[in-house]
């Protein structure tokens, strides 16, 4: 009776540890399991749950030997074993962690987080496809986490595997109907219900995800699209006098910025995305950075613009009449504007531009041509370029230089 009571004693602290645990009471949860280590020194799930602490505060090498001892008591413990998968997941060693998080699932088939640890160390090793089988195994339980499901639908978009990413974004807006991220991406992969542009709150949410690696990893995609801008400013405005009205739409962390800027007697950034501003801020170039809606605010423009540079940002348009009418409005007569978009092929099929499975609009080069003249500018040239690698293929685009009229050319 005595032993089942001490057993029962320490079964309710270690719960008591883990509710604390998991609340961020590191101290008192470490306290915890020492004092149920020292009346049951082999308790694995004492040794278990200290060891994923020792690895939340940084002591990997403590954690990992503390769940190994946990395992050698209970060979066949699928969370320690999807846990000492973590540790060493953190420490580089992919090919021991993998092996840990394959134990672990033949023990127990459904353990999500194992499934989804094994995707993403896959991933890692570059087998994507294989990645994916295991993060649809994952959701298969019926999980709605929306973050969960991004990151598989992400995946089997790149796997272009869309009717199952598009079941998944499904579910996701069982759960949040009229989510502009999940119906963005649907009608992504489903073609069907496709809007002219992407919703704002689609942009700022990707985005503002997105800020900060957003250069590195446009670096390792040989990103060009704003030297590509720069060079066509160059051509139509000539040498830097740093005396121009300059709006830099679209500006994300600066990147076309930096070019602008010896140009620019005022520069303006505008952007959806916050997180975006705040890295375009820490580079010193802007006058002024403004988080609006692009086309709102170029029809609320007081302002009379020089010049409209717009490096990747018009791929979240798909009609692009409105926002070019806007910039046209506000551009002085004989102002500029330079912009990329992605092509697609001259002869597709109208309205001649098209959603892709990136939630990135492509176009042709005749409906941009109509649409920059419908604005009332005249297209000066209409250039297919390289805007960047992804998966190892260019990326074809357009890089477009219009001019407003002047009065006495109108």
């Amino acid at each position: 009776m005595e032993q089942t009571e001490h057993l029962v004693s320490v079964a309710e602290a270690i719960d008591r540890a883990v509710r604390l645990q998991r609340v961020g009471h590191l101290d008192a949860a470490e306290a915890l399991y020492q004092r149920v280590l020292e009346a049951d020194p082999g308790n694995p799930d004492a040794l278990h749950f200290l060891g994923v602490l020792s690895h939340q505060r940084g002591r990997s090498t403590e954690a990992a030997d503390l769940i190994r001892q946990a395992l050698e008591r209970v060979p066949d413990y699928p969370d320690a074993l999807s846990n000492l998968g973590n540790v060493l997941r953190s420490q580089g060693a992919l090919a021991e962690a993998e092996a840990c998080y394959r134990r672990a699932i033949a023990i127990r088939p459904d353990h999500a987080p194992a499934l989804l640890m094994l995707g993403a160390v896959l991933d890692a090793q570059g087998r994507s496809g294989e990645a994916a089988d295991h993060y649809v195994r994952a959701v298969d339980g019926g999980s709605c986490e929306p973050d969960l499901l991004r990151l598989v639908a992400a995946t089997l978009r790149a796997e272009g595997r869309l009717d199952e990413a598009a079941a998944l974004y499904r579910r996701w807006l069982s759960v949040r109907p009229n989510d502009p991220y999940a119906l963005h991406l649907l009608a992504a992969c489903t073609g069907r219900e496709v809007p002219e542009r992407a919703h704002d709150s689609y942009v700022e949410n990707l985005f503002d995800c997105f800020a900060e690696t957003f250069d590195e990893k446009l670096a390792q995609l040989e990103y060009r699209a704003p030297a590509l801008a720069a060079a066509a400013v160059a051509r139509v405005v000539g040498p830097p006098r740093a005396d121009l009205v300059v709006l830099d739409a679209g500006c994300g962390t600066g990147l076309c910025g930096q070019y602008l800027r010896p140009r620019a007697r005022e520069l303006v950034g505008v952007d959806l995305s916050a997180q975006m501003l705040a890295h375009a801020e820490a580079r010193g170039i802007y006058d002024r950075l403004v988080r609006h809606e692009l086309t709102a605010y170029l029809e609320g423009c007081t302002e009379s613009l020089d010049l409209i540079v717009s490096a990747d940002t018009l791929v979240y348009f798909g009609s692009l009449d409105a926002v070019l009418t806007a910039a046209a409005r506000a551009l002085r007569p004989g102002g500029h504007l330079v912009f990329t978009v992605e092509r697609i092929d001259p002869d597709a099929t109208p309205p001649g531009y098209r959603l892709n499975v990136s939630g990135r609009y492509s176009h042709s080069p005749s409906y941009v041509e109509t649409a920059v003249r419908a604005a009332g500018l005249t297209p000066l040239s209409v250039d297919e370029v390289v805007l960047r690698k992804e998966g190892g293929e260019d990326v074809a685009g357009l890089l477009v230089v219009a001019q407003r009229q002047s009065s006495s050319a109108a």
